[in-house]
Order: C-alpha cells, then structure tokens, then sequence
C-alpha cells in the first residue's frame, strides 16, 4: 500500500513505517504531487498530521488539510491526530477528511483504517475504468453496480427478458422495482412497444378499474367520452403493475380472468378486446403472507409469480453505494447544470456506515439536494441532510468497535490454521501471551477449526 506522509517528523514517520510493516509503504510527500493526477498515481492514501486545537500550527494544518483533501486525483486523506478532543475529529472529517486515527491508539486499528482507505481508492479506479468501457445494446452488463447478488439478478434477469412470462418483482420500498421492469422491458422483443407503469397503491379503488381496461362514454356519471385503459396504451409492450399487492378484492378477481383468457372489456361495454401486452408485477408486500390471511387470491399469486425476482436493499449491497452515488451525482449535474465534480472522502465513508431505510430512492434524493445545494466543485458533509450526519457521527464508535471486532477475529484464526490450531505458535506469531490469545479466544467466541486437535506447547 503505497502510503504518502505530510508531517516534518521524518523520524517518526521512519519508526511509524517499520512498525506497520511490509505491507505499508510509507513515504515522506510534498503538496505539489497531489495537485497533478500523473503524479498522484504513485500515491493510494495521504496521511496528514493534525496537532492539538491548543497548538501554535492547528489551524496551519487545518487548513492544508482542506486544501489536500481537493485533490483532484479523490486519493482518501487520512488525519493523525494527536488528541482524542472531539472537538479536533469533528474538525478533521467535517474538512473532507476520510477518516482519522489517533497517534495513542493500537496500531492494528490504524492498519483497518488505512485498508479501508485503499479499498476506496480501488472502488474510484475500478469506477473510472467501468465509465471508459463501451456501453452494449440491449444488454444489462451497463447497470450501476458491482455486488455479486446484483449481478446474478441482472443476469437472471437479462435471460428472462426474451420470454413472455409474468415476472413478480419483490423487495423493499425503493430498491429499484420499476427500474429493473423497464430493464427488462428494454432488453426484450417488445422495446419498440410501450412500457406503461401503473401506481396500484396511489389510485382510489372506484379509479383504478377504469384506469386499467378504460371505459366507455356514458358508462357512469361524469365520462362524457370514450378513454381508453392502460391495457390498450400499452398495446404489445409491457404494463407494469406497481404495488400489485394494494389491488382491491375486486379487482383482483378481474385482473385474474385477464390474465388466464387473454382478453378484457372496457367498463360500460361487453366488447371483448385482446390483451398483447406483458405483465410485470412488483410489491413490496409479503404476498404468502397477504395469501395466508385471505387478503390476496392464491389463484392470483401463482399466475403473477410464474418468475420471482427479490432485489436485495441497498444496506446489503454496501459496495454498491460508492459507484451508484458517481453516476447519480453524473445523473444529477447534467441535470441541474450545477458545478459539482466529486463526492469527498468523509461524504462517502458517511454512505457506506448509513443504514439507508429508503434505499436507493433515498440515495438519489440525497444526491440531487447535495448537487442543488453544493456551489463548488466537491460535495462535503455540510451538503448532506442533518439526520444522515448526526447518525453517521453518533454511530461511528459502535461501528468502529464491530470493525476492530471482526479484524480481530479474523487474524486469530488466520493465525490459528496457519499454525495447524497449536495455540503456543500462533501466540508467538502474534506477538502475544498464551493466555492473552485465549482470552481473545473466549472474547471473539473462536471455535477451533474443523477437524484439529490444540497441538501441545
């Protein structure tokens, strides 16, 4: 990892660089490099020392961190403190830092820190080369997104999307339903056809019937004329049901016949119309449940789940959030006009901790207040909504103590199957007492591997 240091104390810097070890390449830096992109390529993560609030160069320091912070190559800067003031940390990440580490702390939480710091500058490398690729036709492979689930999905998805079958589309509120029906709509025969959304839950029940298969003129009180339905509109194309779980008894039992002849007639009118079109259903709705309770018709249920897909929420797909926040900010700046470039270093390690309830709907809003709201070239945490700062700032030590846990955990019984599970060599390993490593073992709640017995000393 190849690290660069903007301290005076070289001394220091040498003694810090032996005592990370091998894995860490640190090196003494100057300002100018990360003001060039060429340069800044041999740089994966800049460390900058931050002094006591007290201290005669604070604010120095403080400034040149907000200064090295834009650089415009986005390498994660890291602050070293020397106090735990809080004071100081909410000083340093509100300047755009990625995160901090205090110089008193344990070396092994600096090293998560610093993995961590590399992890995004991967992601940010790894975003840029996927924006200079060609984009396919009719293909799913240009969709916002690298986690292994999302990937299966789309390519589930892409498969299906020449067939004619129902497809039910499941998940959380705002997870992208809509988005992946128009996927699927836009990579099957029927592109050139409409693809006609219709908002279950938003429309009264003595509407929706006619908004569905239309209605004829006179056929009640107020249709001076004739309309046609979503069914007609979407002729051979797709009708997308949204929030098909919402649909009223009645209108179930209709929407079932549909299904089942192929056929509908417009409200007022015994004409029998064909139905060309492809269903896609979405809900975010337990409809097994909804079956089970009598709320949903079972005969319904498995005529719109003949293909089920569950889209996972975005607090699962934790890599995702980096590379879906870059192409909404590129979205949003196209948009609005606006000056904003990147997203800085704390905003998005403030995403990644953030549950997001809302999902990716909750994303793209936050997105577009910040690209609004932001007046310069990067977006910072005072761009963001308060709730999602006040919750980042406020989570930040639990989340902290989980990653410091699982790193743990996960060096022990590296150690441990490196040593074949003799407790006394994975103890010298480490650099610890015996019976510091089996305290740590009852702490982490390690069972020994599979198929080992402890070794004697």
């Amino acid at each position: 990892m190849r690290i660069h240091f903007l301290d005076e104390r070289v001394d220091f810097l040498a003694l810090l660089g032996q005592k990370l070890g091998s894995d860490f390449s640190l090196v003494p830096a100057q300002l100018e490099i990360f003001q060039d992109i060429e340069q800044s390529k041999s740089c994966d993560v800049l460390i900058i020392g931050l002094p006591a609030s007290d201290s005669s160069k604070f604010e120095e320091r403080l400034e040149l961190l907000k200064k090295v912070v834009l650089n415009p190559a986005g390498i994660p800067v890291i602050a070293l403190l020397a106090t735990h003031d809080r004071q100081v940390i909410r000083d340093a990440i509100a300047t755009g830092a990625y995160d901090y580490f205090v110089e008193s702390s344990p070396l092994e939480e600096f090293r998560i820190v610093l993995r961590r710091a590399v992890q995004l500058r991967e992601l940010n490398q790894e975003l840029e080369r996927l924006r200079a690729l060609p984009l396919p036709a009719r293909d799913f492979g240009w969709v916002v997104g690298t986690d292994s689930v999302m990937t299966e999905i789309l390519q589930f998805a892409s498969k299906i999307a020449a067939s004619d079958a129902t497809v039910l589309i499941t998940g959380e509120t705002g997870t992208g339903k809509e988005l992946l029906a128009q996927l699927i709509h836009s990579a099957s025969s029927r592109a050139r056809f409409p693809f006609v959304p219709v908002a279950c839950s938003s429309l009264p029940e003595t509407l929706i019937e006619t908004e569905l298969f239309g209605h004829e003129r006179g056929a009640f009180t107020g249709a001076v004329s004739m309309r046609r339905g979503r069914f007609e509109a979407a002729d051979r194309g797709t009708l997308f049901l949204d929030e098909a779980g919402d649909l009223p008894s009645g209108l179930q039992i209709k929407l079932l016949r549909v299904l089942q002849e192929r056929t509908f007639e417009r409200v007022g009118s015994n004409q029998s119309r064909p139905m060309e079109a492809r269903i896609i259903c979405a809900t975010h709705r337990n409809l097994p449940l909804l079956v089970a309770s009598g709320a949903f018709r079972a005969d319904l249920y498995y005529r719109l789940n003949t293909i089920e897909i569950e889209l996972p929420p975005l607090r699962v797909r934790r890599d995702d959030i980096v590379v879906l926040a870059h192409s909404l900010l590129q979205t949003y700046v196209e948009r609005h006009k606006r000056p904003a470039r990147r997203i800085g270093p704390a905003v998005l390690s403030a995403f990644r901790m953030y549950p997001w309830p809302g999902n990716v709907r909750e994303l793209q809003h936050v997105i577009e207040r910040a690209v609004v709201v932001c007046d310069g070239p990067e977006i910072r945490l005072e761009h963001m909504p308060r709730a999602l700062f006040n919750w980042t700032f406020e989570e930040r030590d639990s989340s902290w103590e989980n990653e410091v846990r699982n790193f743990k955990r996960q060096l022990l019984r590296k150690s441990l199957e490196q040593s074949g599970n003799n407790k006394a060599q994975a103890a010298r390993t480490l650099r610890i007492s015996r019976s510091s490593l089996h305290r740590l073992i009852d702490e982490l709640e390690i069972p020994p591997p599979p198929g080992l017995n402890e070794q004697p000393s």
